[in-house]
């Protein structure tokens, strides 16, 4: 008997301390997607970094200018732009799209040498149609 109130407590606090783990985990997550600095979709389909902020590895752009009917199409559009040093994943249900850097690739790079890329590659393959 003592054994099995020894377990039901040593659960309990197991549980309790799982459930804290993914509620921190959770906030941290929203937190971060949060925090991601706004990039610049310009008319033409041209991307940029803002200048006024640290450079970051991913931003966030909205998708009410590309006027997708529902996620499917949203993704299936950004499966068909394809760059170096950056992708994008659309999130259809918070009508954004992140921009990942990937920064591995050109380490200590400004946010102006980004810009200077960005500029080229969606100059070439504009981002809106």
């Amino acid at each position: 008997m003592k054994n099995q109130n020894k377990s039901r407590v040593l659960s309990k606090q197991l549980l309790m301390f799982v459930s804290l783990l993914l509620a921190g985990t959770l906030v941290s997550v929203e937190m971060s997607a949060q925090s991601r600095p706004q990039a610049n979709l310009n008319a033409s389909g041209i991307l940029q970094l803002p200048t006024t902020v640290a450079l970051a590895t991913s931003y966030e752009i909205s998708l009410s200018s590309f006027g997708f009917a529902n996620e499917t199409e949203a993704i299936q559009f950004f499966k068909t732009k394809s760059y170096d040093s950056f992708f994008i994943r659309p999130n259809y249900a918070s009508g954004k799209a992140t921009i990942y850097l990937d920064t591995k690739v050109h380490p200590g790079w400004t946010v102006s040498q980004w810009n200077n890329l960005l500029n080229s590659q969606t100059n070439t393959t504009p981002l809106l149609n």
